[in-house]
Formats: structure tokens, C-alpha cells, sequence
């Protein structure tokens, strides 16, 4: 008899211990509601929360199927490696199996039960690595907290080296308050060949002294940790001091103010040939037409090379140049345009710029 108790009691003990089954994603059914399960798998899609109340999700798929892995935002901030969770990468998880709308999903509730293949060595990488991974390797270098000089242009920064560090500098062309205390300040920044967004929370901008905050129009300096929000690009500070202003550190902004030439009014575009856009100065405004050779998409416009004939340039036309012109948006190669354009640097090759609708003359 008193070896049928003990027996009973060890019985007792198992059944109050919740389960855990490591096993494939076919196996994940209605009969392990409010189980723990483990996984392993490769993401297929990532969905990122549109609200607080709503979770991050993927799809993970295993060679049984796929199944559907939430993860909400407050756990989320926390996992090590978050912004290595995309398409391709590879997951082990433990998650609690639950139902939503008549289909069952695995939900994770600690940062520590996600662990994403290659995560480690992105989340403890020093803030100040100048090596870009090698598949990466036509990448611009990142630019060290502590650069004074290295400044990369926003549309060189891709999606292929998130996780590294870079400087830009730029205008302020919008600065947007959180909506609540777990949301990001956004500052969008642009410079001659693009925009990205500094977000940057509460607490953080709580140390920023007066002459680091700042507002559109204004002129600023920003070296952050690029990461992906939503698939859009977002550069993170980690210190106070990776934010200078003219008015933090004049001497960094000088030559920008110094040398930037006087707009020329639209009227007094000059058409010039293909051939002399070197020799032009930047800031000026031409007039400028050929044959598309090449298009290239960007995340915020396209990159179009033009030929005269004689000579090629190349014109960064940003997707705010499209307002009245959506044609612009279908452009292919051997058809003819017209541009008036501005006349800029990038990485001191000569480049032209188009960003209004009007700037667009001719697409035929």
C-alpha cells in the first residue's frame, strides 16, 4: 500500500508540471492549447506590431509546415538580436501554444526563450566597428562614434549592414513627438541623396542639453546603430553625444555653411550638355536631357543614368518629384527625359538632383 501512494504522489507531481515538447511545427495542435512547445526553423516573413496592443509576428516553417510565432512589443525591445529577425534567418524558440480566429499560433513570453543564429555577435559588436560584414564588403565603412570627419551619404546606407554604426548629417526636415511614453521621438534627417529616420526615447532625450535639441530646418549630426523598423531603415544613437548641432560644435558644420552657394530661382536654369556637369558648381541649376541607359530603384526614389550621346551623368530623382508626374515612376530604359536639376557631390563625383514634380519637363 505504501508503495502504491508514493507511486500516486510522483504521479501528482508530473501531471502539475506544465509540458514541454520539442517537435515539429505539424505537431503543434488544438490538443496543446496553453502547452510550452520548443521549435526550430527558418523565418519565412516578419510582420512588425502596428500598435501596443499588438503583437510582432513571423511565420517560422520547418520541413513539416509553417505556424505562425507572436512575440509582443515589451518583450520584443528586449530580445537579444531582434533586428536579425527577418526572412532567412534561422530560430529556436519556447512558446506557449494558443488560438486566434480558429487558427493555432505559438506565443513568446521572454526575451530569453528566442534565440536568432547569428544574433550574438550583431547585439555585442563594439558601437565604434569600422568592418562591414563581407557581404557587405562594396558598403561605405561605418563611421566611429568619435569621427569628426566621416560622414556616410543616407542613400549608401542599406539594409545589408544593419546593425553597424554611421555618421550622417543633414537637415531636419520633420521632428515628431511620441505619441505615448513607450514610442520614439523621430527626427527625419536628409541630405543631398536621401533621408532616414533618428528615433530616439524619452529618456534619452532627457539628457540632451538645449543646444541639441532640435527642430525642422534645423542643421544637424547624428552617429547611431541602423536597424529596421516596419522595412524602414532607422539610425539609433546610444549616447547624448552622438547628436551635434552648429550650436554644440560650430566648428563641424562650417564648411557646409560657408560654402553652400545661392540657389539660382527656377527661371534661370541653364540647359548645359551632359559633358559639362563636372565643371559645374554645385548648387547650380541646369537644364539637362538624354536617353535613359539604366533605372535603379531606391527606397526613397530611383537613380537613373542619362546619355546625350557624347557623355553620361547620373540624377537621383526622389520620389517627391513624382506628385504630378507618376509617370516618372514607370521610367525605363531608352526613353527620353528632361530634367532641371541641381548640381551636387557624391563621394566627389558630380551628380544631379531632381525632388519637385515641376523639375520633371519632359518623359517621352
Amino acid at each position: 500500500m505504501r508503495s502504491i501512494l508514493v507511486g500516486l504522489a510522483c504521479l501528482t507531481f508530473i501531471l502539475a508540471v506544465p509540458q514541454l515538447y520539442a517537435e515539429k511545427v505539424s505537431e503543434v495542435t488544438k490538443e496543446k492549447l496553453r502547452q510550452q512547445v520548443e521549435l526550430t526553423g527558418t523565418v519565412e516573413s516578419f510582420q512588425a506590431s502596428r500598435s501596443e496592443r499588438a503583437p510582432n509576428s513571423f511565420k517560422l516553417k520547418d520541413d513539416s509546415g509553417t505556424i505562425r510565432v507572436c512575440i509582443w512589443p515589451d518583450v520584443f525591445e528586449k530580445v537579444q538580436g531582434r533586428d536579425a529577425l527577418k526572412p532567412g534567418a534561422k530560430v529556436s524558440l519556447k512558446g506557449s501554444v494558443a488560438e486566434f480566429r480558429d487558427a493555432i499560433e505559438v506565443h513568446v513570453k521572454a526575451p530569453e526563450d528566442i534565440k536568432i543564429e547569428g544574433a550574438a555577435a550583431t547585439a555585442t559588436a563594439p558601437a565604434t566597428s569600422s568592418s562591414a560584414p563581407s557581404s557587405a564588403s562594396n558598403a561605405p565603412a561605418p563611421a566611429a562614434a568619435a569621427s569628426s570627419s566621416d560622414v556616410t551619404p543616407i542613400s549608401s546606407i542599406t539594409n545589408s549592414v544593419i546593425g553597424q554604426n554611421f555618421t550622417i548629417q543633414g537637415e531636419v526636415v520633420s521632428a515628431r513627438a511620441p505619441s505615448s511614453d513607450r514610442a520614439p521621438y523621430i527626427l527625419k534627417v536628409k541630405d543631398a541623396t536621401g533621408s532616414i529616420d533618428v528615433v530616439f526615447w524619452k529618456d534619452f532625450a532627457e539628457k540632451l542639453s538645449d543646444g541639441q535639441k532640435v527642430n525642422t530646418g534645423d542643421k544637424v549630426r547624428v552617429t547611431g546603430k541602423l536597424g529596421e523598423f516596419r522595412g524602414s531603415l532607422q539610425l539609433k544613437p546610444e549616447s547624448p553625444s552622438d547628436i551635434k548641432t552648429p550650436k554644440t560644435d560650430p566648428a563641424l558644420f562650417k564648411d557646409s555653411q560657408t560654402q553652400k552657394p545661392a540657389e539660382q530661382p527656377q527661371g534661370a536654369a541653364q540647359r548645359v550638355p551632359l559633358s559639362q556637369i563636372a565643371s559645374a558648381a554645385p548648387g547650380q541649376i541646369v537644364t539637362v536631357s538624354g536617353k535613359v541607359v539604366t533605372v535603379e530603384k531606391m527606397r526613397l526614389g530611383q537613380k537613373v543614368v542619362l546619355s546625350d550621346g557624347n557623355s553620361r551623368a547620373t540624377v537621383l530623382i526622389w520620389s517627391t518629384a513624382s506628385g504630378l508626374k507618376p509617370a516618372i515612376e514607370r521610367l525605363r530604359g531608352g526613353e527620353q527625359l528632361q530634367l532641371r536639376a541641381r548640381v551636387d557631390r557624391l563621394d566627389s563625383t558630380p551628380i544631379l538632383v531632381v525632388t519637385k514634380p515641376e523639375e520633371i519637363l519632359y518623359i517621352g
